[in-house]
C-alpha cells in the first residue's frame, strides 16, 4: 500500500529532504511480533475535523509522510482544509541539480509543480512566500500560478487561485548582510512584474501583505494600480511595510473603501494620506518601523490626526536600538517594541504619558533583553512604570521585561487593578521592598507591602487577588518570549 501511495503522489515530496523523524519504538517491532492485546490508541479512526487540524501546520514533506500512516490518514491528505495554507520556500517542489559554478542547488521541478497545483491548487486559501535566496525559483513558481489562474479552459487546473484570500510576500533583505547600514537592493524588474501579475490573478484576495519591497519611488507609485482597480471594494486588511527606501506617500492606500486594518511604514504615509483615511471606514492603523525603515521620517502633523477616529498602533522591530517615531495628536492605543536592544528609558515614558495617557491600552517590550540592567532602585524604571499605570486610566495590557522589585509589582497591580494582562519576567524581579514610606500610604498598607514583597509566592498570590486573576503567575523566559506570537502580528489588533 505504501508503494502505491508513493507512485501516485511522489510529486508532493522532496527526495532530498529527510522525512519526519520516527518516534522511538514506533515501528521497531516486526508486524508478527506486535501484541494485539496492548491498546495503542485509536489514531486510525480520528474524525476528519481533527485530521485537518493535524495536517495544517505540517510542511509538504511531513504531510506526505503522514499520509502513509493508514488509509484514513491517506484520505485526509486530500481534504480541502489540509491544504488551507501553502508556504513556498527555497526547497518547496524542488530537485537537486549540479551547477558548475555554485555546486549542488535546488531548482524548481516544473512537472512536480504542475501536478501539485492540479491536485491541491484549488484548495489553497492562504499563499505565503517565505524570504528566499533563490529568486529564479520564486519567479518561476509565481509565473506558473499566474498562468494557470489565468487559464480558464484547462479542466485539471480550473479554480486554481480562485479561493486565495490571503497573500503574503516578504523580500529577503536580511539575507544579503547583517549590517543595518549597508546598501540594500529591493524587489524590482521581472520579479516585481511577476508579483503584480500574481496579485492581479487572485480575484478573491482580501488580505494582502507586502514586506520590505524597498522600491524606488517611480516603481512604488504604480505598485497597486491593478489591485486598486480590481479589489477596491473587497480588500479588508492591507500590509505595506517598507514599500520604498525613502519618503514616498502612497495615495493608493486610500482607495480601498472597505479596508478595516492598514499596516504601513511611516515613510509611506503623509498628511494627505491620513486626511483621506480619516473619512474612510478604517478601524485600525498600524505604523511599523523595522530595521530598514529610514530614520529621517517626518511625522504626520497634529492637525491632521485630530480629524481621525480610527485607532493607531505603533510598533518597532529591530535588532539594534531604534527610536520610536512619535505621532503627536494621534489616538494611539498600543505601543509594542520587538527588539533585544531597545531600553525602557525615563524620557520615553515621560513623552508617552504626555502624548497618549488618555488613549493608551497596550504597552510592552517583547524579546528578552540583551543589555545591562542596573540593580540600584534609583537607576531602575520602577517609579516611572508606576507613574505610567497611575496616569493611563485605559491601560489594559502591560509587558515588563526590565529589572524591577516585588514591591513594584504589587504597587503596579494596586494602582491599576483593571489590567487584564500583566506580563512580568520572573528572572528580572528582585525580591525586596526598596520603596521608602509615602505619605499617601497608611502604616497598615506599608507593612503589607514590606511583608508581602519578601516572598515570590505571596507576591503572586496578592497580585492575583488585586487583578481578580486567581492563577496569575510571573513568567519564565520561555513563556515571556511566546508573548510575541500574540502581539506582534502588527496586522492584527491585540
Amino acid at each position: 500500500m505504501a508503494s502505491t501511495s508513493y507512485k501516485s503522489h511522489g510529486h508532493l515530496t522532496r527526495d532530498e529532504e529527510p522525512g519526519v523523524p520516527t518516534p522511538a519504538g514506533a515501528w521497531s517491532e516486526k508486524e508478527e511480533d506486535i501484541d494485539e492485546s496492548i491498546y495503542r490508541g485509536d489514531w486510525a479512526n480520528l474524525p476528519e475535523l481533527i485530521l485537518e487540524q493535524v495536517y495544517r501546520p505540517l510542511n509538504m514533506s511531513q504531510r506526505y509522510m503522514a499520509s502513509l500512516v493508514c488509509q484514513n490518514w491517506y484520505y485526509a491528505f486530500h481534504l480541502p482544509k489540509s491544504w488551507h495554507t501553502f508556504v513556498f520556500d527555497d526547497h518547496t517542489l524542488t530537485r537537486r541539480k549540479y551547477n558548475y559554478y555554485s555546486g549542488w542547488t535546488h531548482m524548481l521541478d516544473h512537472l512536480r509543480t504542475q501536478l501539485c497545483l492540479a491536485t491541491v491548487g484549488k484548495h489553497i486559501k492562504v499563499l505565503i512566500f517565505a524570504p528566499e535566496t533563490n529568486f529564479y525559483n520564486l519567479y518561476e513558481f509565481m509565473s506558473m500560478i499566474s498562468y494557470y489562474a489565468e487559464t480558464k479552459h484547462h479542466e485539471l487546473l480550473s479554480g486554481l487561485g480562485s479561493k486565495v484570500h490571503t497573500l503574503r510576500y516578504t523580500f529577503p533583505c536580511s539575507h544579503a548582510t547583517r549590517d543595518e547600514d549597508a546598501r540594500l537592493y529591493g524587489t524590482g524588474g521581472k520579479l516585481l512584474e511577476t508579483l503584480k501579475r500574481l496579485m492581479n490573478s487572485l480575484p478573491s484576495l482580501r488580505h494582502l501583505e507586502l514586506v520590505d519591497l524597498m522600491l524606488d519611488s517611480f516603481e512604488a507609485v504604480h505598485l497597486l494600480d491593478d489591485v486598486c482597480f480590481n479589489l477596491c471594494t473587497q480588500m479588508e486588511r492591507l500590509t505595506i511595510i517598507n514599500a520604498t527606501k525613502y519618503y514616498c506617500p502612497l495615495l493608493h492606500l486610500t482607495t480601498f473603501v472597505n479596508l478595516k486594518v492598514l499596516v504601513v511604514s511611516p515613510q509611506n504615509i503623509g498628511d494627505d494620506v491620513i486626511a483621506t483615511l480619516a473619512d474612510s471606514n478604517l478601524a485600525d492603523l498600524h505604523i511599523v518601523q523595522n530595521r530598514y525603515t529610514p530614520v529621517d521620517v517626518v511625522p504626520v502633523s497634529r492637525q491632521v490626526w485630530k480629524r481621525c477616529k480610527f485607532r493607531v498602533h505603533l510598533g518597532v522591530s529591530s535588532r539594534r536600538e531604534k527610536s520610536l517615531l512619535i505621532q503627536e495628536g494621534a489616538r494611539v492605543a498600543s505601543i509594542v517594541y520587538v527588539s533585544p536592544q531597545i531600553k525602557l528609558q525615563a524620557d520615553s515614558i515621560s513623552r508617552l504619558i504626555e502624548q497618549y495617557k488618555t488613549t493608551l491600552q497596550v504597552l510592552g517590550h517583547c524579546c528578552l533583553p540583551r543589555y545591562h540592567q542596573p540593580k540600584s532602585f534609583h537607576d531602575r524604571m520602577d517609579s516611572w512604570l508606576l507613574l505610567l499605570c497611575r496616569q493611563a486610566p485605559n491601560l489594559d495590557t502591560l509587558m515588563i521585561r526590565e529589572r524591577i522589585s516585588t514591591a513594584t509589582c504589587l504597587l503596579i497591580a494596586h494602582a491599576r487593578p483593571t489590567l487584564s494582562r500583566l506580563y512580568i519576567r520572573r528572572n528580572a524581579v528582585i525580591l525586596r521592598c526598596d520603596w521608602s514610606y509615602n505619605p499617601e500610604w497608611d502604616d497598615e498598607f506599608y507593612d503589607w507591602l514590606k511583608t508581602t514583597s519578601q516572598s515570590y509566592e505571596e507576591t503572586e498570590k496578592q497580585i492575583g487577588i488585586l487583578l481578580k486573576q486567581a492563577r496569575w503567575k510571573m513568567m519564565c523566559d520561555k513563556e515571556y518570549k511566546s508573548i510575541r506570537q500574540g502581539f506582534v502580528g502588527f496586522g492584527r489588533t491585540p
